[in-house]
């Protein structure tokens, strides 16, 4: 009676025809990323933090940690978001004065569905205080990742409060044990896999907190202007020591499919493109107008263009800001090649 799970179409890019990079990345095999010194921050500021940050670890597991007085004078350098399981105060395993970061600590790290209490104060840290880094702090041993693991081999389902939390954890867990089952055989001992199995869940998990985060348009415009970075750690259970994981190697993959989503369901979570998107091929756009021109029919005066309104619904339309600009055009260039392309097909 066991049900093996097989996922999406592996060829599902071929057949929708077009690029799908969030799909590629919950599709493709993922191996431990581990610390990484390739993005320390791109920002002074985001660098400075995340100095302040790792060298406070530092002092902490070398034991050279020091009770400090609360501080009310200064803004916080970073905001991070922890495991509510945690035996170690936030502050004290970065060795920073009590103010100077905001903690905000939730079961498995998961910032958890948007308008609720948990994610909107992550949100109300950063439009207050406006840091350079939003940490996500996730444990190597977390209970959360074993409790989630733990569902997956059949143990009884638990009560819905426990179901809440760990239907977040899960989506990690999962993907974590499909991995090490089917692409990884050379790990021949079942304590080897078990141990894979955790770490790589661990890591996805912090991954999937940060994609929930970038959902919000409070933190996806601060990134897009360049105010914020959203970086992941993972802090080590027997020593306290943390490491960076740096920014989510897909952050503007997550952020272009986001606004373009918005865009296409703008006009409520049942909107559908119109038929005549997909029956007509493609066309760039119009300099001058910013339309979409249409092929001529026969009938038509030669020379002309008629306008296609419809296929205005796959140009993304978000306010022309300073943080969004960047994004939206490529999203749009996206879009172009794409109808070039398919022109070219018919």
């Amino acid at each position: 009676g066991e049900i093996e799970w097989l996922g999406e179409h592996p060829q599902l890019e071929a057949l929708v025809g077009r690029p799908m990079p969030m799909h590629e990345w919950h599709n493709s095999p993922y191996l431990v990323r581990g610390a990484s010194n390739l993005n320390p921050g791109r920002s002074p500021a985001a660098a400075e933090a995340l100095a302040r940050l790792s060298n406070g670890n530092g002092r902490f597991v070398g034991g050279q940690w020091r009770y400090k007085r609360p501080r009310s004078d200064t803004a916080p350098s970073a905001i991070v978001l922890g495991g509510s399981e945690y035996r170690v105060p936030v502050e004290d395993l970065f060795d920073v004065d009590p103010g100077e970061i905001v903690v905000q600590r939730v079961l498995g790290s998961v910032a958890g569905m948007q308008e609720r209490v948990a994610f909107s104060s992550i949100e109300y840290s950063v439009a207050r205080w406006s840091p350079p880094v939003l940490l996500v702090l996730v444990e190597s041993a977390s209970p959360i990742i074993d409790a989630a693991l733990q569902q997956l081999r059949g143990q009884l389902l638990p009560r819905a409060p426990v179901r809440v939390v760990l239907n977040h954890v899960m989506v990690s867990a999962m993907r974590a044990t499909q991995e090490v089952e089917r692409e990884l055989d050379e790990v021949s001992t079942s304590a080897g896999k078990e141990l894979l199995v955790k770490q790589l869940a661990t890591e996805l998990n912090c991954f999937y907190s940060m994609e929930l985060l970038l959902r919000s348009p409070t933190i996806r415009e601060k990134v897009l202007a360049g105010e914020l970075e959203l970086h992941g750690a993972i802090m080590e259970s027997g020593t306290g020591r943390v490491c960076f994981l740096g920014e989510h190697p897909r952050q503007v993959d997550i952020i272009n499919t986001v606004l373009l989503q918005r865009s296409i369901y703008k006009d409520g979570p049942m909107a559908t493109l119109p038929r005549e998107v997909w029956d007509n091929p493609f066309q760039p756009l119009d300099k001058e107008g910013g339309s979409v021109a249409a092929p001529s029919s026969p009938s038509s005066t030669a020379g002309t263009k008629a306008a296609n309104p419809s296929s205005q619904g796959l140009e993304v339309n978000v306010p022309e800001t300073p943080s969004t600009a960047v994004a939206v055009d490529e999203i749009n260039e996206r879009l172009r090649q794409e109808r070039q392309s398919l022109a070219g097909r018919k």
